[in-house]
């Protein structure tokens, strides 16, 4: 019974530590941020030019990893004309955003540290060999990963607005999130396509850290078997 609790929590927590980790490396990753721009024509339908986009990006970034607010107060070139970018509304809901992933950080060191105890206590309550529970660890959960993240990115794929409106609805306290495409600068930077696309990448990412977890198991499996040998 403690061997089924325990791994069902292991499941959980790292697959969880895993997608909010990938989240954040997401958020800091300047080569999504391009491929989105170029993919979405952001400059164009911006009127910010390439070189500022990157600035407007840099800044961003700057103002979810430190503790000031002064990064999101920026003026940029829009069809030529220096203006400042973000207006108080928008403001507002970037520092509601920083706090939020301020929230996932403190939440993914919580998970990995569980993460951690789980695998102690699943190799205290089984006298097998280490490596080999490592192994079947592995498989049992690339099968959990696997089965969830197929759910979820074929309900993106299916419904993401429904999703992306409903995540708002529980992540936010306020409805400054709903923001007008015809003049709020952040939406129309940061547009609908560009949240789906970071959702399913880190979606990729949390599986793939999965196989990758699997096969350095059967590594470190097949090793320690030589080694005996």
């Amino acid at each position: 019974m403690l061997l089924k609790i325990n791994k069902i929590l292991f499941h959980t927590t790292l697959f969880i530590a895993l997608l909010f980790s990938h989240a954040l490396l997401i958020v800091n990753l300047d080569s999504f941020y391009e491929f989105e721009f170029q993919k979405n024509n952001t400059s164009f339908k911006t009127g910010i030019t390439k070189t500022d986009l990157e600035k407007i990006v840099d800044n961003t970034q700057d103002f979810f990893n430190e503790k000031s607010n002064e990064k999101i107060y920026m003026n940029t070139y829009i069809n030529g004309v220096e203006k400042q970018l973000f207006n108080q509304k928008e403001i507002i809901h970037m520092v509601d955003v920083k706090v939020l992933l301020n929230n996932i950080k403190l939440i993914s060191v919580l998970m990995w540290s569980a993460v951690i105890i789980c695998i102690l206590i699943y190799f205290k309550l089984n006298n097998q060999n280490k490596t080999k529970l490592l192994k079947s660890a592995a498989k049992s959960y690339l099968k959990f990963s696997f089965s969830i993240t197929a759910i979820i990115l074929i309900a993106i794929l299916i419904g993401f607005r429904w999703i992306f409106y409903l995540f708002h609805i529980i992540s936010f306290d306020n409805d400054l999130w709903i923001l007008d495409p015809r003049k709020d600068y952040l939406i129309k930077i940061f547009e609908e396509i560009f949240f789906m696309d970071a959702t399913i990448i880190i979606g990729i990412f949390t599986l793939s850290s999965s196989i990758i977890f699997l096969l350095i198991s059967n590594i470190i499996n097949k090793y320690n078997q030589k080694g005996k040998n």
